[in-house]
């Protein structure tokens, strides 16, 4: 792999590595007491509830997101890192919208369900349902990225 594609890689997973690092980060910062844990809970509590039900705990905190969230965001970073494995790191191409479609499905049964019964499900089976959407973004969101940054690049003379 060459460098310019690697480093163009690197942009995409280092954000999904920091953004992961920071929510297992967040109860380990309030297990010391320090107040940036605050920020960072305020801060995903933007895009996620919460829910200390229905969140895993580390060190005695929740994470900073809930169980199905952590899933999401687990599972498109290992599979960014695993990406360049089975598809070029400078992959185009995204699979047929059945696989994005069909990684929706448990999310939706399992999310759904609870809404409208009585039924409970289990952080494990949010965290797996979440893990598979997550899993499955990459082959979708790199190629578009990939598209939009050697196009922008390939505009430019000498860049690339």
């Amino acid at each position: 792999m060459d460098s310019k594609k690697l480093l163009i890689y690197l942009f995409f997973l280092s954000p999904l590595a920091v953004w992961f690092s920071l929510i297992v980060l967040a109860p380990y910062l309030a297990s010391v007491g320090c107040p940036f844990s605050g920020f960072l809970y305020f801060f995903f509590s933007e895009t996620c509830h919460q829910l200390p039900g229905r969140s895993f705990f580390l060190y005695g905190f929740k994470l900073a997101v809930c169980a199905r969230c952590t899933g999401i965001y687990l599972g498109a970073l290992v599979s960014t890192l695993f990406y360049p494995f089975f598809l070029p790191v400078d992959n185009k191409k995204t699979p047929g919208k059945f696989l994005l479609l069909f990684s929706l499905i448990p999310l939706g049964l399992d999310g759904g369900i609870q809404l409208l019964t009585a039924y409970e499900s289990t952080n494990l089976l949010r965290f797996f349902t979440g893990l598979v959407f997550g899993g499955v973004l990459p082959l979708y969101l790199l190629p578009v990225y990939n598209e939009l940054v050697y196009g922008f690049l390939s505009n430019r003379r000498g860049i690339l």
